[in-house]
């Protein structure tokens, strides 16, 4: 008989039977088109032991190994749960069952694990797989007026994106595009999708927002809020830093957690402050008195340090910098001021728009100076102030998308009192669908993101 000592592969099987079995948080049925990623959980002793697992997956109770598994480390050091993604198999159309299991190869002879609990796929076409609700049909180049007679044009510039959520701009030209079921793509200089994923969660995670270190090109972090079940079933939020290398991101590292998210429709935003802080805020998890309780961040914006800790000039030594959110959906600062804007979602068809300011002072905190009520049927999903000289008419304007509205909205801030709104207008009502997300690049172009494409917006000539 061999020790257990002596071969490193047989420590699982010499400590208990079999290895442990995937974790999986079975759902409803699920659209795919089999360009997604599968994602469990899988217990280990350490990194050495996860090495010598393998994966079977069963289609249909038919196994078959499971090629291209890769596992991201614990986010606790005393955690023994990796995160693990591969690509689907292939299947035919149709709904099929999905299990997974855990095997080591001891001596040729898979010593294999119970399989996990089930899940239902629908595998179907890209097409058929897009987001509930109809996608318009729009091409590329087509023009749009404004109120003041300015002609817009639209280019399509990347397809195949399924439910974009947030988009950040690197200094060499990329733009890194969170999807919303876990997958970060990264659209190159070239204005061509990189082909494999920069990061893909596991499944049942829901990816929020994203935000680039303002020192990206020497720290190469990527942040990232994502909304996945809990141990409990209940879904939480999750802040964590990544760090990019070769259009992967990688060396995953928790800085908050276990932050209760909304159930139906979890909102949460994040941008790196001109202070080199990092603002994140999230939604109430469903329970609006955590948004006056100051030791909950639910409801919030929080001002952190990049490595997650508490700024020594924040007030109070908490990272609260302004409270009293219902569904946050997206802020950015006012430029040539101080002041941060915030969307609100308040109620299934009001929402507000909130001016903050820092209060005067070493310490810091927020302060809110001014309330604006959006029109209904201006939902927003995503805002960004115009910066740049490409359209100098929307200098300083505030663009918020509306996926809901199927519009742009443009808001016009008076110049004597940056507080005060001078003028709104409807752009792009029903021309492309709803607008998801919108951005503007460092250089000034306005980029706008559909149920399954990203777009730019530009003076026409």
């Amino acid at each position: 008989m061999i020790p257990c000592a002596v071969l490193a592969i047989m420590t699982a099987a010499c400590a208990k039977d079999t290895p442990e079995p995937p974790s999986v948080t079975p759902g409803p049925t699920e659209n795919v088109t089999g360009a997604e990623r599968l994602g469990w959980n899988q217990t280990a002793a350490d990194s050495g032991e996860l090495a010598a697992f393998h994966y079977a997956i069963y289609v249909d109770g038919a196994r078959a190994e499971l090629a291209g598994a890769s596992c991201q480390p614990p986010s606790s050091p005393t955690s023994t749960v990796f995160d693990c993604v591969a690509p689907l198999p292939a299947m035919s159309a149709g709904i099929h069952t999905l299990e997974l299991a855990t095997f080591l190869d001891v001596g040729g002879s898979p010593l294999e694990s119970a399989r996990s609990a089930p899940l239902q796929v629908n595998k179907t076409s890209a097409a058929a797989a897009a987001a509930p609700g109809p996608a318009a049909t729009w091409s590329s180049g087509m023009t749009v007026s404004t109120s003041e007679g300015l002609r817009l044009r639209i280019d399509r510039i990347a397809d195949g994106l399924r439910n974009p959520t947030d988009m950040a701009f690197a200094p060499d030209g990329r733009v890194f595009v969170a999807e919303e079921q876990g997958v970060v793509r990264i659209l190159m200089p070239d204005g061509q999708l990189f082909a494999r994923p920069a990061l893909s969660l596991r499944r049942g995670t829901r990816l929020l927002a994203l935000a680039l270190d303002p020192r990206f090109e020497q720290t190469h972090f990527v942040y990232a809020i994502y909304a996945a079940p809990s141990r409990t079933g209940a879904p939480g939020f999750t802040l964590a830093r990544f760090r990019e290398a070769s259009n992967a991101l990688v060396e995953r590292i928790t800085l908050l957690d276990d932050i209760p998210a909304s159930a139906d429709n979890a909102a949460a935003s994040l941008r790196g402050g001109a202070d080199g802080k990092l603002f994140a805020a999230f939604d109430d998890g469903d329970d609006p008195q955590r948004a006056g309780d100051l030791a909950s961040p639910n409801g919030k914006i929080l001002r952190l340090n990049p490595d997650g800790t508490t700024p020594a000039d924040q007030a109070g030594l908490t990272p609260m910098y302004v409270s009293d959110f219902h569904s946050p959906r997206g802020f950015d600062w006012q430029p040539a001021t101080s002041m941060l804007w915030m969307a609100d979602r308040v109620s299934e068809s009001l929402a507000r728009l909130i001016a903050i300011d820092s209060m005067t002072g070493p310490q810091k905190r927020g302060v809110m100076l001014a309330r604006y009520a959006l029109p209904r049927g201006t939902v927003p999903s995503s805002v960004a102030f115009y910066r740049g000289a490409l359209i100098p008419a929307f200098q300083n304007n505030l663009l918020i998308a509306s996926e809901e509205g199927r519009h742009l909205f443009r808001v016009r801030f008076d110049s004597a009192d940056p507080k005060k709104v001078i003028g709104t207008e409807r752009l792009l009502q029903n021309a492309i669908g709803g607008v998801r997300v919108v951005a503007v690049s460092p250089g000034g172009m306005i980029y706008l993101a559909t149920v399954d494409a990203v777009a730019t917006l530009a003076r026409a000539q």
